[in-house]
Formats: structure tokens, C-alpha cells, sequence
């Protein structure tokens, strides 16, 4: 059961769960908080089902949210919580640095991440920013996050082909010739090349064969 370590203040007080499977560190979190007259801290469970009954019952403004818990991860205890209490707003807080622990926790819906070895200043910024609706990334994971969706923009840029790229992609599929795509679209071979040379360059390939075997491979042709 939720270790109730504040009484109920003001409704302008920012209401925290701790979901933490670290026993000490969990009663040290909540210790700390429930000093600051700005937190009311209503509770530290140790699993992810139990993070998603406080939630339901306690209605948290904010969740410090362990990555590794008892049973559900924090990733997807984050994805039940958010589904039955829109309104909270949950802060990883974990040793991981992943980014695909990061990426996967943002996906799910998660306004901050940060590691546990923050101060406790940092920690408290990073509650009211959430709290206020904004996101939070420690500095520490910021760049390479930043540098994984940039890599991940990119290449959704290069496969965003026109629609009469993609009917030339699917005519290269069946087989045909340069030629034979032109007399089907009724157009230029010179016009089917420059098609070609730009499916080419989105695509990330040197050649029909590759850029065939890609789409296959990734469903844009059929």
C-alpha cells in the first residue's frame, strides 16, 4: 500500500507519487520533497501496478517514475497511468541513460527524464516544469536524444516520396524497363530517369536493385 508521508495540504500544492523499488532511496525521495512546502508527497510504492492504483486513487499531479520496478517497467506503468489519469505527469527517474529506454519513455508519454545522481535542485525544477505542462531532459541525455530523432527525420525525409515517385517505384517493382515505365505513364524516358535519380536519393540508394529490394524490405511497393 502507498506510505502516505504528507497529509493533504492545498490544492496549490504539487501532489508527487514515487514509484521507486529502492526502499531507502524511495523514503529519502519522499523525505526530502515533503520538506518543501511547495510538494505534498502522497505516496512511494515499489511496483508498477501498484505506481497505476495510487494513480488511480490519489490522482498525482507528478510521478517519479523508476525505470526497473517490480513487475511492469516504468515505461509501460507510464502507458497505463496516462490511459486512466491523463492529467499526471510523469518524470523518469532512473541509473539508465539508454537511449532507447529514453526514446521508449517519451513514446509513452513521459514529460521528463532524468538521472539519479541530479541534485536536489535540479530535481525540483524538473518537477515544477512538469507539473506546469512543460518537458524536461537532463542535460545529459538531451543531445544524444536530440541526435537519434535527427536521424530519425532524416531518414523519414529521404523515403517521402511524391505520388508519381511512388508509381514509378512500384512500376520498377513489377520488372519494368525504363522504357516501359515511360510508355505506361505516357511521359519521357528522360522523365522516368529523373524520377529515378530522385527515388534514388530519398531512398538512400545507388540503383533500381537497391532501391527495389528497400521497398520491399520497408513495404512502400507492394
Amino acid at each position: 500500500m502507498p506510505n502516505r508521508q504528507a497529509s493533504q495540504g492545498s490544492k496549490s500544492l504539487i501532489k508527487i507519487l514515487i514509484a521507486e523499488d529502492h526502499v531507502v532511496l524511495a523514503e529519502a525521495l519522499g523525505t526530502m520533497l515533503g520538506f518543501d512546502d511547495a510538494f505534498s508527497v502522497v505516496g512511494t510504492v515499489p511496483s508498477g501496478d501498484e505506481a497505476i492504483a495510487a494513480c488511480v486513487e490519489f490522482k498525482p499531479d507528478v510521478v517519479l517514475m523508476d525505470y526497473k520496478l517490480v513487475g511492469l517497467n516504468g515505461v509501460e506503468a507510464t502507458k497505463r497511468i496516462l490511459r486512466l489519469v491523463p492529467t499526471a505527469k510523469v518524470l523518469i527517474l532512473t541509473m539508465f541513460d539508454n537511449q532507447e529506454i529514453v526514446a521508449a519513455a517519451v513514446a509513452a508519454g513521459a514529460a521528463g527524464f532524468l538521472p539519479k545522481n541530479v541534485d536536489s535542485v535540479e530535481l525540483k525544477r524538473a518537477i515544477h516544469a512538469v507539473a506546469q505542462g512543460k518537458g524536461f531532459l537532463h542535460p545529459d541525455v538531451t543531445m544524444p536524444f536530440l541526435e537519434r530523432i535527427g536521424a530519425l527525420a532524416r531518414a523519414d525525409s529521404r523515403e517521402r516520396l511524391t505520388d508519381r515517385e511512388q508509381v514509378v517505384l512500384q512500376e520498377l517493382a513489377s520488372g519494368k524497363t525504363t522504357k516501359e515505365i515511360a510508355g505506361a505513364l505516357v511521359v519521357s524516358e528522360e522523365t522516368v530517369k529523373t524520377h529515378l535519380a530522385h527515388i534514388y536519393q530519398k531512398l538512400g540508394v545507388n540503383d533500381r536493385v537497391q532501391a527495389v529490394a528497400l521497398a520491399l524490405r520497408r513495404g512502400l511497393v507492394r
